[in-house]
């Protein structure tokens, strides 16, 4: 959680019928894209999908960090989308708008259950954070890297501590040795 004075980060459940988005954009590497998070209790300054939360109602500026929306029927929706006939496996995209190992995951582990999914449907996924909980998840990563179904990036804004708190004051990092 972050180090503010103020209201606490409200959770609040959603309940979509579906829980892949698909994106024909040039711009992306990828087409579809699942977000068990809208919102992000990391707060970076700089986060391009603070805008978005606008969409939902809510303020791109503090409710972006404070109103977490959590799609708690994120695995299930995921494993009827695997189990339909039409279904043709391909890269999906976690994280493509906010951050799936935001500190709210150690709770809920929605992102976990979304790569059991992966692994056991051997769908290729892709994942974004910068946050030190996808250690948590290397079994199911190396497992999956064993079959070639996924790739991960990790983001770092600055090596400098001073300058990191400052534009990412929420995300766990790992300490240097």
């Amino acid at each position: 959680m972050r180090n503010f004075l103020g209201p606490k980060t409200q959770f609040i459940p959603t309940h979509p019928k579906s829980i892949i988005s698909k994106s024909n954009s040039p711009d992306l590497r990828f087409e579809r894209s699942i977000n068990p998070y809208q919102g992000c209790e990391h707060g970076c300054i700089y986060c391009y999908a603070r805008n978005s939360h606008e969409y939902w109602g809510f303020s791109a500026g503090l409710d972006f960090e404070r109103k977490i929306l959590v799609k708690h029927n994120a695995a299930q929706l995921l494993e009827h989308e695997f189990r339909k006939s039409s279904y043709q496996p391909d890269l999906i995209m976690l994280s493509g708008n906010t951050d799936c190992y935001q500190p709210i995951e150690r709770k809920l582990g929605i992102t976990r259950s979304l790569l059991e999914l992966m692994l056991k449907y051997r769908n290729p996924v892709s994942i974004i954070s910068k946050n030190v909980l996808m250690r948590r998840d290397f079994d199911l990563l190396r497992e999956l890297a064993a079959l070639n179904l996924v790739s991960v990036a990790v983001t770092i804004n600055s090596l400098r501590e001073e300058v990191r708190q400052k534009w990412n004051p929420g995300p766990l990092l790992p300490r240097p040795v």
